[in-house]
This record gives C-alpha cells, sequence and structure tokens, in this order.
C-alpha cells in the first residue's frame, strides 16, 4: 500500500479515506481518549508516499478546526459606545 497524503483534510474523512486505501490512522497517543475523528490533519507519520503494508496504522496530529463564523452573531463585543446612536440622530435632524 501506498501511503497517501491525509494533511490539511477533515480527521473524520481522513480517517475514512484512510480505511478506504487500507491503512488505519490513529492519534499520536493510540492508547488516549480522544480518537481520530475533530479537527484538521497536520501531520503524519509515515509520510505520504511511503510503501507499508496493508491496515499498517499511520499516526497522525490534528489542530482544532478554524472557526467558520457560521455561530451566534450576538451580542457584539466590544458594545458600541453609549449615546453613539442618539448623538447621530440628532446630527441629521
Amino acid at each position: 500500500m501506498i501511503v497517501p497524503d491525509f494533511r490539511g483534510q477533515q480527521a473524520l474523512n481522513a480517517w475514512l479515506a484512510g480505511h478506504d486505501a487500507g491503512v488505519l490512522l490513529q492519534g499520536p497517543d493510540p492508547d488516549g481518549a480522544d480518537p481520530v475523528m475533530n479537527g484538521i490533519v497536520v501531520a503524519q507519520e509515515p509520510p505520504p508516499g511511503t510503501r507499508v503494508e496493508r491496515w499498517r496504522a499511520v499516526t497522525v496530529w490534528v489542530r482544532d478546526a478554524p472557526d467558520d463564523g457560521s455561530g451566534v452573531r450576538e451580542p457584539r463585543d466590544p458594545a458600541p459606545p453609549s449615546r453613539t446612536l442618539q448623538a447621530g440622530l440628532s446630527e441629521e435632524g
């Protein structure tokens, strides 16, 4: 088997792609409580293109996925200065 390049992929998608390719993805601490499911793959060992036996473990390191900004938008921080709206209205009127 040739190890695919998992870097830049969502961890769960990388795990699924690895399974389809015949390798198993694991985190740097295979006995840890956190499975490789969340975040973005930033590094892997063995590196992409390495020839390995089928179902060999490939260790991947992940980081949290960037916030896509689709969450709650209010309240805004910092709050606008008090009396800003009132001052703008008195200038127009």
